[in-house]
């Protein structure tokens, strides 16, 4: 999918969303930020910040979630994709990163989605989630079918698992160790149908 076609994508799921928050009585929704677009070049520093912000990323270990993130601003990376949600002020509070998954029908991985700490629990989560599935959704079956997430067992990421879980993802596998002794990775499934 094109530039063009995904800001496209992103307007019409903003439009839902915005309707939806006008006829919910869900605070997630309510509270949630409406400016949800693509990422530019000059949210790349606070998309770091918010890695780091978060304790996703030790300042030393940045370096391939840099390439990620540069690489689809740049266009070398054709199909990944980052969004923004800034907060009222105007700071990018949340942002989130999806990409097809290789070797893979149809499975795109939400490789990346981060809320300012100030944030957390305002439903940007949520709304950067929803706006992602859209996104996919209005692309078609014959694009995306399936929406996984990946993420660690630590403690530091139970918070994280409750969310997906919320979210209507079903926790679908355990790799033991992946990420190191005592780290495993959890994967989460959610059908885009």
């Amino acid at each position: 999918m094109h530039a063009d076609e995904t800001a496209k994508c992103l307007a019409r799921g903003a439009e839902s969303l915005q309707a939806a928050r006008m006829n919910s009585n869900s605070p997630e929704l309510a509270g949630a930020p409406a400016d949800i677009r693509p990422a530019v070049d000059g949210d790349v520093v606070p998309i770091q910040g918010l890695a780091l912000d978060n304790g996703m990323f030790a300042p030393d270990d940045m370096a391939g979630f840099d390439e990620m993130l540069r690489g689809s601003l740049d266009g070398s990376l054709d199909e990944t994709r980052w969004i923004v949600a800034k907060d009222a002020a105007g700071r990018v509070a949340g942002a989130a990163c999806y990409a097809p998954e290789p070797f893979a029908d149809r499975v795109w991985n939400l490789y990346f989605l981060a809320v300012h700490p100030d944030q957390h629990r305002s439903g940007i989560g949520t709304t950067l989630v929803a706006h992602a599935e859209q996104s996919l959704r209005t692309a078609g079956e014959q694009v995306a079918r399936v929406l996984i997430v990946e993420t660690s067992s630590t403690d530091a990421y139970k918070a994280a698992r409750r969310f997906y879980v919320r979210e209507g993802f079903d926790r679908e596998a355990r790799i033991r160790e992946f990420y190191g002794p005592g780290d495993d990775k959890i994967v989460f499934w959610k059908s885009l149908r």
